[in-house]
């Protein structure tokens, strides 16, 4: 049977109403959150209730419910007072930050694999698509056949691009924590630290910035700083 021009014109409307449809069944945010068991997202810098399921870069989908999955991957639930941010990174309440992106880390001295939010051990080498490759000894060997050796923060994409780590201060049951090199420490009250972007932290909840500024911690704060840079070049 011939299709009629109406028949044509009533298609191409039902499709870009489904179209339509579609696009508002998610909306986009610079983080979200489970707060007191409720999802919440940041938008303009505003705190507000999430109605709809968010879709943050990196193909990062999260849904009302507190479940989100990174390349359509293994769906993963958040825990309470976890905030994940458009850079792809998961902070915890205890101050641990990592990217939920499938990716290569260097921990306590040990190579990692991390895939859908599981760590393995690397027993084997694995080769990137841009030609370079990491061995179980830590080392990494650059497309032009040149060796550098990963040391602890160190975090790799699995097509072989660097991440930016990060690293954390804060304040946990009236104790310093910091996240320094992808490990949590905890400071005595007459310690200090010097972090990996040059902003000092003390034991007593003072930290001062690589700039000069004094920043008093208060209970649960969360003060992100620059880790390891990694580079591959």
């Amino acid at each position: 049977m011939q299709t009629t021009q109406f028949q044509k014109l009533s298609l191409t409307l039902s499709l870009t109403l489904c179209l339509g449809v579609a696009i508002a069944a998610e909306q986009t945010a610079e983080r979200a959150m489970l707060k007191e068991g409720k999802m919440v997202i940041v938008q303009d810098g505003k705190t507000i209730r999430m109605e709809k399921n968010v879709l943050l870069p990196h193909d990062i989908k999260v849904t009302t419910n507190g479940t989100f999955t990174v390349n359509n991957g293994k769906q993963r639930q958040l825990k309470e007072g976890q905030v994940l941010d458009s850079d792809g990174m998961l902070t915890s309440p205890d101050g641990s930050v990592a990217p939920v992106l499938d990716h290569v880390a260097m921990k306590n001295g040990k190579l990692v694999l991390v895939q859908d939010g599981e760590a393995s051990a690397v027993d084997h080498e694995i080769a990137f698509p841009d030609g370079s490759k990491v061995s179980p000894d830590n080392t990494l060997r650059t497309p032009d056949g040149r060796l550098k050796r990963l040391i602890d923060g160190d975090l790799l994409t699995l097509g072989g691009q660097s991440l930016p780590s990060q690293d954390t201060i804060s304040l946990q049951n009236g104790k310093v924590v910091v996240q320094k090199d992808g490990s949590l420490l905890t400071l005595r009250p007459d310690q200090s630290m010097m972090m990996n972007d040059g902003t000092k932290a003390f034991g007593n909840g003072t930290v001062i910035s690589k700039n000069g500024t004094t920043t008093t911690l208060t209970e649960g704060q969360i003060l992100k700083v620059e880790g390891v840079v990694t580079s591959t070049k």
